[in-house]
């Protein structure tokens, strides 16, 4: 059920936290599936995992700064580690460990931050042999074999689906309502020990034919715990707004979206992250995102010990400057002009009366916008109030056509990664959208 602050956070936080931080190879706990580990090798990190520097309330904090409006912690990743004690019959960090509820500590500091509670939950769980024997169409004897082994699961999982048509056996049926009954029982677990929950966070639904999961009915359940919980489209139909993925798109989903997007090349920590984006990318993709009306969830990855790493710190608290001193045109803001009347994103306040146009390339002379039939008011550089001249070029207003808006932008007040401009106008956008015309009487 989409909530309207949601729509209007613009910024989240997603953590990408868990086990697969000690050994640090990289994709989170696909390393199982890649034969990259055996199962049984993999889970041995739990025992090297130590939480020993986890500060919630500062992660929390650093959040905040970064402009964030609300978290998103992956309570349970793929490999089915769960960071909260959970009453199934799963690993557990806090349940093997003695450990603290890992979960419950996030939930607490980011809630007394003021920020909307997100939490991740993987629909696929490589420990649970029930989901484990469907997918592979195998036996428990040597599912358990199979964790001894590095196995590429992939092209286990292709093989079987290839093979013999499991739908109608009794057996996998019986295993495969195990495993919805477990992973619906988890799912309530977190719902239940802490919520409300805003967010639910769902990722890959790992499944074959004849064995589906109830999509409709977990909607309903989550609702029938918390009425107000958002849920991300990776529910199939019944999600509430689009996750594009590690790529903008170029033309934005038609209802609520939000981008999720790497800090560096990967999602969990390794020791060894290269090709960090720099602030001014970061900046520029939360622009694009804030034009074409979605949200950013900007991805860290703290260590085994519950550290962010520096570089990931300092991204965020640099786009957190950049946000205070902008913050005009980051919440309360509406998808702007559509493509082709500027060479820049933009957005609309609520009124549409006043323009927010992302400088994200410093402009040669002057910057164009085409199509504004309004007056213009004043256009100031926000952030400095810096004022800017403008001239309209060509056009034929006793026609209705406004000719194009050149904007002079004065040198001293660029800002260092994206300049926005204000432009005020005398009323709500009126714009021109028309093919052009002849003018035959000047």
């Amino acid at each position: 059920m989409m909530q309207n602050w949601f729509k209007e956070a613009k910024l989240g936080i997603f953590v990408h936290w868990g086990i697969y931080a000690v050994d640090r190879r990289g994709g989170e706990s696909w390393p199982i599936a890649n034969a990259a580990v055996s199962y049984d090798d993999y889970l041995k990190q739990m025992e090297r995992f130590t939480a020993s520097q986890y500060d919630p309330a500062a992660w929390a904090d650093l959040f905040a700064r970064s402009g964030a409006k609300y978290a998103v912690l992956t309570t349970k990743h793929h490999d089915g580690v769960a960071l909260w004690p959970t009453r199934q019959d799963g690993p557990s960090i806090p349940n093997q460990t003695g450990l603290p509820d890992l979960v419950g500590q996030y939930v607490e500091a980011v809630r007394r931050q003021g920020l909307r509670v997100g939490l991740y939950f993987s629909h696929t769980d490589w420990s649970n042999l029930d989901h484990m024997e469907v997918l592979a169409g195998t036996s428990r004897e040597k599912m358990l074999e199979l964790r001894k082994q590095k196995v590429n699961y992939r092209e286990l999982w292709g093989a079987s689906q290839r093979g013999a048509d499991l739908g109608d056996s009794p057996e996998f049926q019986a295993k495969w309502q195990g495993f919805l009954d477990f992973h619906r029982a988890q799912l309530g677990e977190i719902l239940g020990d802490y919520g409300p929950v805003d967010l639910i966070w769902f990722d890959v639904m790992l499944r074959r034919k004849g064995f589906d999961y109830p999509t409709e009915s977990l909607r309903d359940f989550i609702h029938g715990i918390c009425p107000t919980t958002v849920i991300n489209s990776r529910l199939a139909a019944h999600g509430d707004y689009e996750t594009p993925e590690q790529f903008i798109p170029v033309q934005p989903p038609a209802g609520p979206w939000e981008l999720c997007m790497t800090t560096n090349n990967t999602w969990s920590y390794t020791g060894r992250e290269e090709q960090y984006k720099t602030s001014y990318e970061i900046i520029t993709m939360f622009c694009e995102c804030l034009g074409m009306g979605g949200n950013l969830l900007l991805n860290v990855g703290p260590d085994e010990h519950g550290v962010i790493p520096a570089q990931q710190v300092q991204l965020l608290e640099t786009l957190g400057a950049w946000v205070r001193k902008h913050e005009e045109a980051v919440y309360g803001t509406r998808r702007g002009l559509p493509h082709g009347y500027a060479y820049h994103f933009s957005s609309f306040n609520r009124a549409a009366d006043t323009i927010y146009l992302y400088l994200a390339h410093t402009p040669k002379e002057a910057t164009p916008i085409k199509g504004i039939k309004n007056q213009i008011k004043r256009i100031t550089v926000l952030g400095n109030g810096a004022e800017c001249t403008s001239k309209r070029i060509g056009g034929a207003s006793w026609l209705g056509v406004p000719g194009t808006l050149w904007i002079d932008v004065p040198k001293a007040a660029l800002d260092e990664y994206v300049t926005v401009l204000k432009i005020e106008l005398d009323g709500r956008l009126d714009l021109y959208g028309g093919e052009g015309i002849e003018i035959d009487v000047n």
